[in-house]
């Protein structure tokens, strides 16, 4: 990748072998019209289908376009996290390689964080075309947690999330699972970041499934509880963000 690249985007994508070229292709065309220089990080989140070999493709003859292989899915935060190790950009970003973000909004994310100087921006899913189930628990999971932790954030999972590389390397992101959302902004209220919020529609899933299971709701419950009671995350057993504010 060229040095002057300013955004990188990281993409787990787990079977999404349906979806992941659109995705792929669409988020370029949106990107190059706003003349953004930029990466595409795609990462191969320990998929069974035949999501590699379509990342591959994308890859071939495109420097801004990276694959990273996760050989075995551990989690969605695990898949953005190793993602995010190969990203070489000022600025560094994640979303959903599901293709319920219009691609348009990715631009409009960048910029934002760039016009408020924020130290991280990120998307309010104002209006949702996926299923009823999901938006339920969804819109329980923004009460608790605005609630535990006193969060202005309208939408904790709501993605793309871009930061500054300052904020990346302040996070130590930890949460292997779908945590990891909740995880920046925790640790971004804690610093006292700046951050920036704009509202989008999230559109609804055309082809392959959700990833989302029953037990993605105990694995939040159960990470929201150690973060209150002991304000770090667990990794292999361990507590590893004990890290202060900075300022």
């Amino acid at each position: 990748m060229p040095p002057a690249a300013k955004l990188s985007l990281v993409l787990p994508m787990y079977n999404e072998a349906a979806n992941a070229a659109a995705v792929v292709n669409e988020l370029i065309a949106a990107l190059e019209k706003e003349k953004i220089c930029f990466e595409l990080i795609l990462v191969d989140n320990g998929s069974r289908d035949g999501t590699g070999l379509i990342l591959a493709k994308l890859a071939q003859g495109n420097p801004a376009v990276k694959v990273v292989r996760v050989p075995r899915n551990l989690g969605y935060g695990w898949g953005i996290i190793n993602g995010l190790r190969w990203a070489a950009g000022e600025y560094l970003g994640f979303m959903g390689g599901d293709g319920q973000v219009d691609p348009a909004d990715v631009p409009r994310v960048f910029k934002h964080l760039l016009a408020g100087n924020f130290q991280l921006c990120k998307v309010k899913r104002q209006k949702r075309q996926d299923g009823l189930l999901r938006k339920l628990v969804s819109h329980i999971f923004n009460k608790l947690f605005v609630y535990t932790f006193k969060v202005n954030v309208g939408d904790i999972n709501g993605s793309p999330k871009i930061m500054t590389r300052w904020c990346y390397e302040n996070l130590n992101l930890c949460s292997k699972d779908w945590f990891l959302d909740a995880e920046v902004v925790l640790k971004a209220s804690y610093l006292n970041l700046s951050v920036g919020e704009i509202p989008i529609v999230f559109r609804r899933r055309q082809g392959g499934r959700s990833s989302v299971r029953p037990r993605t709701v105990w694995e939040f419950l159960r990470n929201m509880t150690i973060y209150r009671i002991r304000g770090v995350l667990r990794e292999g057993g361990d507590f590893v963000w004990r890290q202060r504010n900075p300022a």
